[in-house]
């Protein structure tokens, strides 16, 4: 329904003429038309200025306006705005919007961004599953969509992880390409360690589920048989809370 919203509004700036200016045409007056090159320029300039500390070089194009569309002069500076719901991803939508007294439009735009910063890149192929780590990586300076802050920078960020699917030498690594890596799996023995009343505990039990890196799994007590639901902390070890 947004989508269906901006199309109307922007066809409207496209085909409708403001009441002043269609007099103004109809008088033979002369007619003075928005630059879209400024328009496109606000619209980079708000994009920039509403991205808090960058990391890397940020790179801001919007896209080419057609230049069919005449929009009447703005009377002063026009407003832009980031529509409701909108977000700064890779390709993102300004509003800019003029409200003068003698002439209102609203025209959306879209713009692409870009940074250039240090990112992890895939020094060999890696199938599922696989961990990885420092020696799995290399850390280059590219251009990629969107804000850095949708890739990983830091080595230390795979730290038990492992991919999500089979991944190609050089392909920058995103979040969603790592997975927790299961460090105890269903049916092995365990070490359990609980505190209580400042006194540790601990016992040998087992694993009734799989279970990564501070995720939750419950355990059965080999001597006692009682159930109890701790977190992973290591390959062998679950920490219980009493």
């Amino acid at each position: 329904m947004k989508v269906i919203n901006y199309l109307v509004c922007l066809l409207s700036a496209v085909f409708a003429l403001s009441p002043s200016l269609a007099s103004a045409q109809q008088a033979g007056a002369t007619v003075s038309y928005q630059s879209l090159t400024e328009l496109q320029s606000l619209a980079e300039s708000f994009v920039r200025d509403t991205v808090s500390s960058p990391i890397g070089e940020l790179h801001v194009k919007a896209e080419p306006l057609d230049s069919r569309l005449h929009l009447a002069s703005c009377s002063g500076k026009p407003e832009v705005f980031l529509p409701s719901g909108a977000n700064l991803n890779s390709r993102t939508t300004v509003g800019i919007r003029c409200n003068s007294s003698a002439t209102q439009w609203t025209l959306y735009i879209g713009v692409n961004i870009e940074t250039e910063t240090p990112v992890l890149v895939l020094s060999h192929a890696v199938a599922r599953d696989t961990q990885l780590g420092a020696a799995d990586v290399i850390v280059d300076k590219r251009r990629v969509a969107g804000l850095s802050a949708g890739y990983l920078t830091d080595a230390g960020q795979l730290k038990d992880h492992s991919a999500r699917q089979n991944l190609s030498a050089g392909m920058v690594l995103t979040p969603n390409m790592l997975q927790p890596t299961v460090l105890i799996h269903r049916g092995q023995q365990v070490t359990v360690l609980a505190n209580t009343s400042g006194i540790s505990v601990k016992a040998e039990a087992v694993a009734l589920s799989d279970g990564a890196v501070n995720t939750r799994i419950r355990v059965r007590n080999i001597a006692t048989a009682k159930e109890l639901e701790g977190v992973v902390d290591s390959a062998s070890v679950v920490r219980v809370d009493l």
